[in-house]
Formats: structure tokens, sequence, C-alpha cells
């Protein structure tokens, strides 16, 4: 049989109140009877089973019947008479009847074929007994079906909004027909999607910024993507699209003033299909229009590149992203050392914050040249009279790079002698460090605003120069020979034609002779020679030990004068 039952809807605008439809079945066999609720599409309400297959008794039946007991304790025992109880049968249920079950009215308006043939023939009912009769209406029921109509994609139903992909997918894989349009170039061109680098220049606006973005234009269906490129900390929200997956119209309508309408097609109707972009559309260097912002293709990949020559088409080279801008340089300035202190000190404190830790030292270099000193007599340059006789004693410490001078006491000079400058690091005219490469015989040094040359060395520090030829070059043995060997045949014909003695020369005459054949060897380099060929300090060298050094003989033979 069909049944409906209603209920009252409390707290709606919609609806006040709702039908529910229902199927009894009810089992001759044994009189028990089963109600199941008719299942309405997104309705929103559990339905299904309503009354499993049971007996139902009718409402107001089944009184409880109270009669003594006999138990043993004297009391009294109740039982129910269930012969009393009337269940419902099957002539309760004819169409028109309203039948209560469990507080519910159902109204019974229809029955199935076989059931009228049945209750006609075995029970005696009427024609107007098994006569149907109609639901009544349930609006809400109507609109949410229409509601549904126009979702579920019906032909010929305007459902004024486009209907979601995913859906559409869904469908298609339940069986539903789809349709065959644009199928050709999806299985041609599948997900294959141009790609380009775009520049948006919005500079002019105030705030405005250079803003970079990936657009996408799929083959298969002529719909566009544009993705930003996001960088760090360019302070930016990390949108996801500025532009969905759609079609692009070209938006050039020109107004009344003369002036582009961006939108154009926002309250109308869509454009046609000539008005949206095409991938013919799209070329390096072209200004495209994205609703309202001008945006120039800048680069593109391989697989752009190769799908427009296979068309013939030869895309020009890829352009610069971002403009070219000279970088601005900041340049530390650190202030003059104002004499407090060591410089290394004052420079921590300049560019190490508040606590600066204490200068980086050389530790292998104060191991390994602890307690080296090398001293230097100087003579002090200058255009003062009283200046001339003084002299000075130039210490180099090797261990930290330190010079102090000393000036040794003159007996009725007028200058007191001690120290004259303590020791510290000294720096040239150029800014950088004296060192031990510049300190050599010969050289002339600028020690706080005064000028020095140095004059000669102790016999320590010579020795400690020729055995250090890469830090001190001029003491070595090893270039000064190399430019005796390229004059040796100068010196020859020198001491042949040039020189009447007895077969040796002293330091003057050597100097003499190096000057005259054009030795080119300055007064380090002379001292370092003649230290070589007179070893044993007599004061004069015999030509044969000058030529046998300038031939290339052993320097230790060659260096002893016999």
């Amino acid at each position: 049989f069909n049944a409906y039952y209603e209920e009252n809807v409390f707290q709606s605008a919609l609806e006040v109140r709702r039908v529910h439809t229902c199927e009894i079945y009810f089992y001759v066999e044994d009189g028990t009877i089963e109600i199941i609720q008719t299942k309405q599409e997104n309705s929103g309400i559990p339905q299904g089973v309503f009354l499993r297959r049971s007996r139902v008794a009718k409402a107001g039946s089944g009184a409880a019947v109270v009669t003594p007991g006999t138990a043993g304790s004297g009391g009294a025992a109740s039982s129910v008479d269930l012969a009393a109880t009337e269940y419902y049968s099957i002539d309760d249920l004819k169409i028109g009847n309203v039948v209560t079950i469990y507080s519910r009215l159902f109204h019974i308006v229809n029955c199935n074929e076989s059931t009228r043939e049945y209750v006609t023939r075995e029970h005696g009912w009427t024609a107007e007994e098994v006569a149907a009769r109609p639901f009544p209406r349930d609006m809400f029921a109507e609109a949410n079906r229409e509601k549904m109509r126009r979702e579920s994609g019906k032909p010929g139903v305007d459902r004024k909004r486009k209907m979601h992909e995913l859906k559409e997918v869904m469908e298609s894989m339940l069986g539903k027909q789809t349709s065959t349009t644009d199928r050709g170039m999806f299985l041609e061109c599948g997900q294959s999607a141009l790609c380009f680098d775009v520049v948006w220049d919005d500079r002019e606006r105030l705030y405005g910024d250079i803003q970079f973005f990936k657009l996408f234009y799929y083959l298969a269906d002529d719909t566009i993507e544009i993705l930003p490129v996001h960088k760090k900390n360019n302070g930016r929200d990390q949108f996801p699209k500025l532009l969905k997956r759609s079609k692009l119209p070209k938006c050039h309508h020109i107004g009344s003033n003369n002036v582009t309408d961006h939108n154009c097609y926002r309250a109308g109707t869509p454009p046609p299909a000539s008005e949206y972009y095409t991938w013919d559309d799209l070329r390096i260097g072209t200004t495209i229009t994205v609703f309202g912002r001008s945006m120039v293709l800048a680069r593109c990949d391989l697989f752009t590149r190769q799908h427009y020559a296979s068309k013939g088409i030869q895309l020009k080279c890829d352009m610069a992203l971002e403009p070219e801008e000279e970088p601005v340089v900041f340049e530390r300035q650190i202030p003059p050392y104002n004499g407090f202190g060591s410089e290394e000190d004052s420079l921590r404190s300049c560019t190490r914050g508040i606590n600066p830790p204490p200068p980086k030292k050389d530790l292998a270099k104060m191991r390994d040249k602890q307690g080296v000193i090398m001293r230097f007599n100087a003579h002090l340059l200058n255009d003062k009279t009283q200046d001339h006789k003084r002299r000075f004693v130039i210490q180099y410490f090797m261990e930290d790079d330190t010079i102090a001078i000393r000036e040794p006491p003159i007996r009725n000079s007028g200058v007191m002698g001690g120290n004259f400058l303590r020791r510290q690091h000294l720096k040239k005219t150029d800014g950088t460090r004296y060192g031990a490469g510049d300190m050599y015989v010969g050289n002339k040094v600028f020690f706080m605003s005064h000028q020095f040359v140095l004059l000669n060395a102790d016999d320590y520090t010579y020795r400690l120069m020729e055995n250090e030829e890469v830090t001190f070059p001029f003491s070595s043995l090893t270039l000064v020979r190399k430019k005796l060997r390229e004059k040796e045949v100068p010196l020859r014909h020198y001491f042949v034609s040039e020189y009447r003695g007895d077969g040796t020369v002293d330091v003057d005459e050597l100097k003499k002779c190096c000057q005259t054949i054009g030795l080119g060897l300055n007064e380090m380099q002379f001292i370092t020679l003649w230290r070589r060929l007179d070893r044993r300090g007599k004061g004069r060298v015999s030509f044969k030990t000058i030529i046998n050094l300038a031939a290339g003989e052993n320097p230790m033979s060659a260096g002893v004068d016999d």
C-alpha cells in the first residue's frame, strides 16, 4: 500500500508542513506489517526502514488486566491479558483510511495491482475502497526537484551557470553521454601548454612595482592560466593565481572618450569567439591586456618555440625580465685612526659591534720569529744642517712586523739620544703597512713625517736576509749571479782593458766596475755580492773569483778568496 504522513516544520521560511511518503507491506501469513519510507534525493533526512516487520497494535488496545497472585510471600502479582490486544488486519488498510501507528497518522492513498486483485477476491472490497487517491502537493519537494533538475544539467534547461568540471567527469564515469565537441583537439594536444614569462610593469602608479608571472596557454581548449612568480621576502601575499584557467577576452573596445573600456564584457553578453586571445596572438615582445593590466611577453620555453616553428613562425630572442639598473654600491667609511690604543682595536670597534673580540694574531709567526730583530743604521733626510750628523738605529721585529727607532747619543751635539719612536706598526704613504721586504740597505722609508735612508745593517741582519731569499729578494745571490752571467763578457773585457793593478779590486773599484759595464745592482745587491766574494773580510778580492762567480761555478768555491 502507498501511504503518507505529515509533520509540522517550525522555524523555516520555506515550508510549514513536510509530507513523508511510505510503502506499507502487510504479510497475510502472520499479520505482520513493515513500513518503508520512500527516499527523496538531497532531502537531508535519514530515510529507509521506518518499521521493521512486526504485528502492530491498534491505538488504545491492549489494556492490562490485574489478577490476584498466589505467591508464597503473600503478595499480589499482575499480568497483562494479551488476548484483549487488537492488531491491525488487512481490512484496516482500505484506501482512504487513516491508521495510527506509533502516534503517526498514515493516510493510505493507493495500492499495487496484485494487492487490489487479492483484496477484491478474498475480502470482498468494493471498487470505491480500492480506488486510488492523489498525494497532497508538497511545494518544498517540487522546488527542490526543480533546483536539482537545473543542477543536473538536463538538456533544454538553462542553468545560468557552468557545470563544475568534476561533476561532468563523475557523470561520464557513471555512463552519462557527454558532448564530443573539441574532443579532437584534446586527443591531439592533450595537456600540452605554451609557457611564457610575463612582466607587468606598474611603476607609473603610486606604489607600483614590477611583477613577474607565468602564462600557460592550453592548446586543447584555447584557455589561459596566469600564475604569479613569488620571490623570497618580496612582501607580497602568496596568492596562487592571478587568472584561473579560462578564455581571456581581448577587451579592446574603445569608449566614447577614446579610452579603452576594460569592463566592456563584465556586465553584458560574453564576447564572440574572435574576441578571445589565441596562440596566434601571443608573441615575444607583444603586450596583452589582462582585465586592465598591460603585460609584456618576455620569454618562452623550448616547447613553445618548437610549436611556433612547426607553424612556420620564428619567435624573437628572449627579453630581459628585469630592467638593467646600476647597482648601488655602499662603501664602509672607516674613520681615521685617532692615536688611542692600537689601530686593530679601533677597527674592531668600528666593524664588530659593541663588544668586539680581541684582534687575531699570527701565533705561528710569533712562535717562529720570536726574538728575531733586524737592525739598520739610518740617516734622517731633511734640509736642517744640525740633523746631518744625526744617526738612528731602526729595529724591525719580525714576530709582529713592528718598528722601533732609537737614536744613539752624540757628545756635544745638543741632541739628547734615546727612544725616537716607540715600537708600533707603521704605514706607507699608500696606506699599506711596512713589511720585512721593505727593509733593505739603500731604501728610503717615511716614518711619522720623517724620511730616513737605510745606510747599513749588522752582520746578523745580513745573514738573516741572505737565508730568506723569498722575503728579501735583493739579498738573493741567485739573482745577483744571473745578472753577472749576463755581463760576463763585458766583465772580462773591463778587467783586461781598463784595469791596471795587481789582479785584485776593493769595494770602490768593484762598484765602479759594476757601474761601467751597466750591471744594474742596487746598494743591497752590491753588498750581497761583496759579502759573497770577500767572505774572510780582507777588503780585496781577485779577478779570478769574480770571473768564476760570473761563469756559474759553485758559489761556495767561487766565493772564497784564496
